[in-house]
């Protein structure tokens, strides 16, 4: 019998040889093995905020999505804004300037709607046209804004017979001369879809991320979102008057926009010997001088007097000098520019100096930045829900 090899360079190949023939069993029964199903990545959660803009008096589309920096047609996609203006052609003429179009309900003619116009956006009515009326055939409308070529800015837009604007607006700029190239015919359409819309009032929500607004409806917002509106600060309008309109707290309107000049009215005293306004201006809480107090007899209005500050901070308007004085009255901070930096304090004064009443207003300015601006400024306007 023949003996048998037990050396151990025998052994150790009998063990590789068997490993060789294990490895390609167990990388089958890998392949074989069913893997654990992905799933698929869930759609991204609705963003935490929502940016809305109240639509104001004098606003148009066009002006709202350059405000935000976003194009026409999504703000209008967004938001089913689906009552168009649209400018089709302006063409010289020397016989007179006019303007004329055709209105449609979702394509068709449609009579009986009034065409209005106005030199400025929203502004009060100079005169309506009513399409279909006066012999024009189905739908149409003209307006003759002047007998041979004339210059001038004029809005067009749909109203209700209770004068709301269910419209976008059309802007038209005519020239004086005739020239080629000029523009005194203007033929603009529009095209209603919705009767009941109305645009002044209206929240837009603001696509500021790119979104498939066409392809599926927006998610639903879930109750703890947070809504964002956008305010953009107007000639004459307070931070009181913004807050109020949005809903929101004076303190909390401040606090998200960062605005840190301040105008607080301390106190207003009876004094029957003459109706003023005193006070101070500080800068980071140190009295400062060389500041230009302004007051108005409207926000933001024309300036009556600007008085700067000596003496340690302090200020004096008279308003009047012999006597009580009844009136309303603004106060502001503006820099050498003639911008406003600073919040407007108001005042009420009374023509008795009755206990109680008012002819002596004593008002704190409290500058932290001598180069904020307050009219065109952006606010951010949080409110829950």
């Amino acid at each position: 019998m023949k003996p048998t090899d037990i050396s151990p360079a025998r052994s150790t190949w009998r063990l590789q040889r068997a490993s060789m023939a294990i490895l390609p069993m167990f990388l089958l029964s890998l392949l074989l093995v069913p893997l654990p199903v992905v799933a698929a990545s869930a759609e991204r959660p609705a963003p935490a905020q929502t940016y809305v803009h109240i639509v104001r008096p004098g606003e148009s589309l066009v002006d709202i999505a350059a405000l935000y920096g976003i194009a026409l047609e999504d703000l209008r996609a967004f938001n089913n804004l689906v009552n168009r203006a649209q400018l089709v052609s302006c063409t010289p003429n020397a016989d007179s300037t006019q303007v004329r179009g055709t209105v449609r309900v979702n394509g068709n003619p449609a009579n009986g709607y009034r065409v209005v116009f106005s030199w400025h956006p929203d502004e009060t009515t100079v005169a309506t046209a009513v399409s279909g009326g006066g012999g024009q055939n189905a739908g149409q409308y003209s307006h003759i804004l002047g007998g041979g070529a004339r210059e001038g800015n004029w809005w067009f837009w749909i109203e209700t017979g209770g004068g709301v604007r269910i419209s976008e607006m059309a802007h038209v700029h005519t020239d004086r001369d005739p020239h080629e190239g000029k523009c005194q015919r203007a033929v603009i359409d529009f095209d209603i879809q919705n009767p009941e819309l109305t645009y002044v009032g209206r929240r837009l929500q603001i696509p500021l991320a790119p979104q498939p607004v066409a392809a599926k409806p927006a998610p639903r917002r879930p109750a703890s979102t947070k809504i964002v509106y956008g305010h953009v600060v107007r000639s004459g309008e307070t931070v009181a008057r913004i807050a109020e309109t949005y809903g929101a707290s004076v303190q909390d309107l401040r606090a998200a926009n960062n605005l840190v000049n301040r105008a607080s009215l301390v106190r207003c005293d009876a004094n029957a010997g003459s109706t003023r306004a005193v006070g101070t201006v500080g800068l980071n809480g140190q009295p400062v001088d060389g500041y230009r107090v302004a007051f108005s007899w409207q926000p933001d209005g024309e300036v009556v007097a600007r008085k700067s500050t000596s003496a340690g901070g302090h200020f004096t308007h008279i308003l009047h000098a012999s006597g009580p004085r009844e009136g309303n009255w603004w106060f502001w901070i503006e820099n050498d520019d003639g911008h406003r930096i600073s919040e407007m304090a108001h005042v009420r004064t009374h023509k008795d100096p009755h206990t109680g009443n008012c002819q002596q207003a004593v008002i704190r300015f409290d500058i932290q930045d001598p180069h904020f601006i307050y009219i065109g400024r952006k606010l951010h306007v949080p409110s829950s829900g």
